[in-house]
């Protein structure tokens, strides 16, 4: 079973909290044949701690779920989510408001009342669903994010027409829960929306690496643990606000299923082949760090400057038993980022405090792949540089430079 390294060690977190585990059984079938896939362990820092996770990921031997057991405690995750960061509104969206809005049109209810779970700082999405509802929930675990509700459970029963989630669901330990709490809010034939990363594309992204990441569906898993909910499946497909999404529409009907439905062999064939080609895509990307970690080495020693852009994962995962030379400067245009890598020992500088040292380096690497463009376009207008493709070590995207996060 694969392990990917520990990055960061514990002893230089100030503050630590280990997320609890618990058993889990497979929500889609019930069963126990499980079979471990990926582990993985990873310290995630946030606004008051840092949280340690131990991820377990398993694909079911007869239904073909796949999903973390043993998974994080709820109250764990609970606090996890409401330590966190709203997201930065310095930079684009990672996501396209536009196609979201195009689905929700086809549930427009004018009278109606809207409810969106981790929509953490919806207005602008909001905005232009103006005149689809007229009323717009906010349903967010994050303190940092002003909502109406805290959790879904919270929403009085029947009094929601539609409610939409997105990358929310894989984050979800307990799916059964989840969805009667969304059936108890919806009203009759009321609608929910959901999109979920598709386990059939891990083998074009990264997010095995997620910690996060509790559930890794296909339709096929989704849509039959939402059935057995008294939610049925009535549109699906790929036409998502993320690229790596699956997007899936569900109705109350009230009809829950009286017993399981038959489920093919091939469902676990064919998710845990995604699964290895996940695995692959990390390790290339692991292998990259590892030779970005040399020639940044051996420029340092050159004395040449260098630019970090972009406080990650990927980029702790490149601090990891190496050293920066003193020629090297990690930037974030978050400026809450500013004591992310404390404990390494790493300032996280503002680009705009640094143009100078932008524009007179010889290697940028960039490790928000997604934002690649905006990064480059922003280094051009600020501090006339264009890098060259030689010059540009872009971690986390794929042979075509597409993002793999």
């Amino acid at each position: 079973m694969p392990l990917c390294g520990f990055y960061l060690s514990v002893e230089n977190i100030k503050s630590m909290v280990e997320i609890t585990l618990e058993p889990r059984l497979c929500e889609c079938c019930g069963g126990n044949d499980l079979d471990p896939v990926w582990s993985n362990q990873r310290v995630v820092p946030r606004i008051s701690d840092s949280y340690l996770f131990h991820v377990h990921v398993v694909v079911c031997r007869t239904c073909g779920f796949c999903f973390a057991s043993p998974v994080s405690a709820p109250e764990a995750l609970g606090r996890y989510y409401a330590d966190s960061l709203a997201g930065y509104k310095g930079i684009a969206l990672p996501y396209s408001i536009e196609r979201r809005v195009s689905v929700l049109k086809k549930y427009s209810v004018p009278s109606g009342v809207f409810a969106e779970i981790g929509g953490d700082r919806p207005e602008e999405f909001h905005r232009q669903c103006k005149g689809l509802w007229s009323k717009f929930l906010n349903v967010e675990a994050s303190d940092d994010v002003p909502a109406e509700y805290r959790d879904v459970s919270e929403l009085p029963p029947g009094s929601v027409d539609v409610i939409a989630h997105y990358d929310v669901l894989e984050h979800v330990p307990n799916v059964r829960g989840f969805f009667h709490a969304c059936y108890q809010a919806l009203t009759n034939n009321g609608v929910m929306v959901c999109e979920v990363p598709d386990v059939r594309l891990y083998p074009r992204n990264l997010l095995l690496l997620e910690p996060e990441h509790v559930n890794h569906f296909s339709i096929t898993s989704l849509a039959s643990i939402a059935q057995q909910c008294g939610l049925r499946l009535i549109d699906s497909g790929h036409i998502c606000s993320r690229s790596f999404g699956l997007l899936a529409v569900f109705q109350k009907d009230g009809l829950l299923l009286d017993q399981k439905p038959a489920y093919s062999s091939y469902e676990y064939l064919d998710t845990r082949a995604c699964i290895q080609d996940g695995i692959t895509q990390i390790n290339r990307m692991l292998d990259h760090i590892k030779l970005l970690q040399d020639r940044i080495a051996e420029l340092g020693k050159r004395k040449k400057k260098i630019v970090l852009w972009g406080v990650t994962d990927q980029l702790r995962r490149l601090l990891s038993d190496f050293s920066l030379p003193s020629t090297a400067i990690v930037v974030d245009s978050d400026p809450r980022r500013k004591d992310h890598l404390a404990s390494e020992g790493v300032d996280v500088l503002l680009p705009k405090d640094h143009i100078a040292h932008i524009k007179e380096s010889d290697l940028l690497v960039l490790f928000a792949p997604r934002y690649t463009q905006e990064i480059k376009e922003w280094i051009l207008c600020e501090a006339g540089k264009n890098f060259s493709t030689s010059e540009i070590e872009v971690v986390g995207s794929g042979p075509s430079g597409e993002s793999l996060l």
